[in-house]
């Protein structure tokens, strides 16, 4: 592989990302189902950054792909997405950031117990509970919640990961 073939993987790979981005962002702003849209957009793009790569090879007259540029393409595209989720979940889910927003709204202060009415009771439980029943992990029935099989097997996994990490209840 030649240096202008790892530019052309590094600049397609962030091309589409930057696509990706747009997309992600415009259809979560839309209403479309995150988690689901997140990762038709990501397979999307990530897919068209490789045909990117194999359409500008097969152009510059080479026999057969470059292996290498898709690899560096897949794995440059995989690392942008591997650092954009946690980034986006940490400003959408952190009660943290949440606070310090609020804070921001009202002018920088509130009391101490505005911000237990906001953040330590009903409201947290209630939207953390609409959002798993919303991604499809939970499903209401009555006023009692049920795992459904996606919710089920992301729980095994999470389980797993804590058992290995030996962290406990709350961690």
């Amino acid at each position: 592989m030649t240096t202008s073939h790892t530019f052309i993987a590094l600049l397609s790979a962030a091309a589409w990302f930057s696509i990706f981005i747009a997309a992600h962002i415009t259809g979560w702003r839309a209403g479309f189902e995150n988690a689901r849209w997140l990762m038709i957009t990501y397979t999307t793009c990530l897919l068209g950054s490789l045909l990117t790569v194999i359409g500008i090879s097969a152009g510059a007259g080479s026999t057969g792909f470059d292996l290498l540029a898709l690899a560096v393409t897949f794995l440059t595209g995989a690392c942008l997405f591997v650092m954009y989720v946690p980034a986006v979940y940490t400003v959408l889910t952190s009660l943290s950031v949440q606070t310090m927003i609020l804070l921001h709204r009202s002018s920088g202060g509130l009391s101490e117990g505005a911000l237990y009415d906001r953040f330590a009771g009903r409201p947290v439980v209630e939207d953390r509970l609409a959002t798993l029943v919303a991604s499809g992990y939970l499903v209401a029935e009555g006023t009692r919640f049920r795992l459904t099989s996606r919710g089920r097997a992301l729980a095994r996994i999470f389980a797993f990961v804590k058992g290995f990490w030996r962290l406990g209840p709350g961690g």
